[in-house]
Parts: C-alpha cells; sequence; structure tokens
C-alpha cells in the first residue's frame, strides 16, 4: 500500500539540502520527509551492482547522496512519485561502499521508488540519480514505513505482496510474516462488502488468497465441493469467475488452490501456477504494541500485566489498554512517555516505574478506574489528546509511545502501590 503522510508534515518536513554529489560525505536527513533532492550538475559517484540492472544497465548516473537512520524496524518505501525526470534509487548499508539492499528503477512512471527492510538505530546511505541518458532529474523523495492497510469495518489489516509463489509457499509466507506480534495468513473473505474494500484499497492484479479444495473433506467433490479458508471459518461467501472451479488445468494437475482476479472474481488453479503473482496476507485484530520491562508481583502473587487492542492508526482514534492481573477491586490510572525507563520502588511503591523523560498521566473525568471482581480494568485512548505534564499532545504517526499501569496494591495488610509491566506501541 502507499501510506499517505499528514499535511502537516508535509508542509514541515521539507528539506533544503539537494543532496550531497559525493558519496563519502552524504547528506544527513531525519524522519520521513519530503526531503529535496537535485541531479542538476552531479557526477556519477557509486558502481554499478547487479542488484540495478534494469533494461542492461547496472549503474545509476549523476548521483547525490543522501544518510538516513531508522526510527523503526520493519519494511520502508523511499518514494520518488511526483518528481521530475527518469530515476534510479538505491538504498545501502555500511556507506557507499557497502552493502545494496535494495534498487529500483521506474515504480509509477520513469520514477523510482525503492522498499527495503530497515532496523532501528541502524544508518542507510539513500543513493538518488537517473537512469542512463535520462538527463538530470529533481524533486522530493520520503521513507515511510510500508504498513498494511486497515479495514475499519473488521479491523483487520491487510497487505498485498508480489511474488511468484506456489499456493503452499505463499500460505507459508503469510503465516511467518509477523505484524504487532501477531502472525498473518492468506487472506479469507467473508462476504461482498470485505472483497469490495479489497478491491479499492489494495492493488491486487492476480494473488493466491486462502481458499483450498478439502480432498479429505466429507463435502469433497469435483469441482465445487470442499473449498474451505486456510483458518477454518465456513466459506460462505464465494465469488468464482463465470464456468470456474472446472478442475481443468494445462499444465494436467489438479486445481485445488484459488487466486483472484483483479476484478475480484475467483479461479481454481494448480499449485505452481505461473500467471498467479502476488498473495494477499491478512493480520486478525489483536494485541498491539510489545510489552518490556517485567513487573513484580503482586498481593495476588501474579504479575500486572497491560496490553492494548483496536487499532495503531492515529486516524481511526481506537486503541484501548487494559490492565490485567490486578488485585480485585483496585484504584489506578494508565500513564504515558515516550521514553522508556526502569526505576525500582520509586516513592516506595512495590513496583517498576518502566518510563522516563516527561511522563504524562491519565487522571481525568472517568479515567481513574477500579479493577473490580476481575481485577481488570481498561480505558479507550484518545489519540489526539495524550497527557504530558505541560499539558496534551496530539499522537503522530511513527512515533513510539510507551504505557504502564500504576494500580493500589497492599503488603500485610498496609496500602501499597504496584506498576503493570510497559507496552511499548508504534503508531501508524
Amino acid at each position: 500500500m502507499r501510506y499517505t503522510l499528514p499535511v502537516s508534515l508535509l508542509l514541515t518536513g521539507l528539506a533544503a539540502a539537494q543532496g550531497s554529489d559525493t558519496c563519502s560525505t552524504p547528506q544527513t536527513i531525519t524522519g520521513a520527509g519530503p526531503h529535496a533532492f537535485d541531479t542538476i550538475g552531479a557526477t556519477t559517484d557509486g558502481q554499478p551492482d547487479l542488484l540495478c540492472d534494469f533494461f542492461g544497465n547496472a549503474d545509476i548516473f549523476d548521483d547525490v547522496w543522501f544518510e538516513w537512520t531508522a526510527q523503526d524496524s520493519g519494511d520502508h518505501i523511499v518514494s520518488l512519485c511526483g518528481s521530475t525526470g527518469d530515476t534510479k534509487a538505491a538504498v545501502y548499508t555500511d556507506g557507499c561502499a557497502g552493502l545494496i539492499i535494495a534498487c529500483n528503477d521506474d515504480a509509477c512512471g520513469l520514477i523510482s521508488e525503492v522498499i527495503f527492510s530497515a532496523v532501528a538505530g541502524q544508518t542507510y546511505d539513500i543513493r538518488v540519480g537517473n537512469f542512463a541518458g535520462g538527463g538530470a532529474s529533481f524533486g522530493s523523495f520520503t521513507v515511510i514505513p510500508d504498513l498494511p492497510a486497515q479495514n475499519p469495518s473488521n479491523g483487520h489489516f491487510y497487505r498485498v505482496v508480489t511474488a511468484n509463489l506456489s499456493w503452499i509457499d505463499a500460505r507459508t509466507e503469510a503465516e511467518t510474516t509477523l505484524f504487532q506480534g501477531t502472525p498473518g495468513h492468506l487472506v479469507t473473505i467473508a462476504d461482498q462488502a470485505e472483497l469490495d474494500w479489497i478491491l479499492n484499497n489494495l492493488t491486487p492484479q492476480r494473488p493466491w488468497i486462502g481458499l483450498f479444495h478439502n480432498t479429505n473433506s466429507p463435502n469433497y467433490s469435483e469441482p465445487g465441493g470442499g473449498w474451505e479458508w486456510v483458518t477454518g471459518e465456513p466459506a460462505t461467501f464465494l465469488n468464482w469467475f463465470p464456468g470456474e472451479p472446472n478442475n481443468i488445468s494445462a499444465s494436467g494437475g489438479p486445481e485445488d488452490y484459488a487466486e483472484m482476479f483483479g476484478n475480484g472474481q475467483w479461479n481454481d488453479a494448480e499449485l505452481n501456477h505461473s500467471f498467479t503473482t502476488q498473495y494477499i496476507i491478512e493480520w486478525e485484530s489483536g494485541t498491539i504494541g510489545t510489552t518490556y520491562c517485567t513487573s513484580n508481583p503482586n498481593s495476588t502473587g501474579a504479575t500486572s500485566s497491560l496490553s492494548a487492542a483496536g487499532s495503531a492508526a492515529v486516524a481511526s482514534n481506537d486503541l484501548t489498554l487494559t490492565a490485567a492481573d490486578l488485585p480485585p477491586s483496585s484504584f489506578g490510572f494508565f500513564l504515558a512517555s515516550q521514553t522508556q525507563g526502569s526505576v525500582a520502588n520509586p516513592g516506595g511503591s512495590e513496583g517498576i516505574l518502566c518510563l522516563g523523560g516527561a511522563i504524562g498521566r491519565f487522571v481525568g473525568p472517568g479515567q481513574i478506574k477500579n479493577s473490580g471482581a476481575n481485577g481488570e480494568f481498561d480505558l479507550a485512548l484518545d489519540l489526539t489528546a495524550l497527557p504530558s505534564p505541560t499539558g496534551f499532545v496530539v499522537a503522530l504517526p511513527g512515533e513510539t509511545w510507551n504505557f504502564q499501569a500504576w494500580h493500589r496494591d497492599s503488603v500485610g495488610g498496609v496500602a501499597v502501590s504496584n506498576f503493570t509491566d510497559g507496552l511499548s506501541t508504534t503508531l501508524q
């Protein structure tokens, strides 16, 4: 999917630099951008690489160089789309003499868009230049997370992956691909509304979907009986192309796996189908974020825990925190900071404060909670008004926020306090 930056970020993030003509002294840039570039008058400083071999040419001409440090781990897109010229771009580790990890020539017309996997804290060199004989190019580029799209109707996340794999290999790749700590699966489509959303928000051309012909099913028959979803949910909605499934394969093999055409209709295909060049991953709604900073046991003997559900997308404003395994009928509230910490027994508490820096407290009307008989309380956050010591702040995509819950506890009948573990969430 293409991630759209907020207009405010686009207006405030424009860099004045045009890039360094020398790869050994790249222009330092930070954040998403956009970052201006201009290859007019630049010379060719880098070397050819087979990863950049497009149309028989492996070099990038009249290049300029930038140095960028990742704030988050995961796939990122360097997008020059909207710029002028016939561009070519690449990403390197360990400077211009290091390893080239991604390269692209034409993604949006003659303009480039590079997708690469980043590791938080690691520095990358971005090389922007021209295709052979392409003349000068100029404009700006962004470096943004390649995030799955979220369907607001069911809260699930989706991504189209371009790869010519067998259906089984695509299923394996989907089920081993994590997002927000949750493994995915080949997409399952419950109704026309979900299919319409996929067609309107993704770019499927001919992907595998998670529908297969279970030849061991008691309902199995050729060609239409026994089709099942990989998740086990009932296949009550089917959208076959007219005349499909027909189990007629040009290769002579059985057609037991479903692909989707670009118009949304389905076809049964053999396991290795050369025309199926994509697959769609779906991630169910679930816990969001990563826990850190283990909590100390409370008076029940359990360690209080924190989780989040809903959506990490700022635009959705649908993120709920839940503190669990608390002492029953204990009061508490949530804390937030963009800085992690680890302070044992702050103010005489029995727990560990997992936050540092500017810590905000959710203590407004209705935000001080009681764990009740189940030892649990939750709070739906307003991401446009997160508390800080100096007032409320608006959360932005790409920011990482850390949360924790403070709660009352007791030791030997004496009132004390304790904390849950910490939860770190990168917003989208």
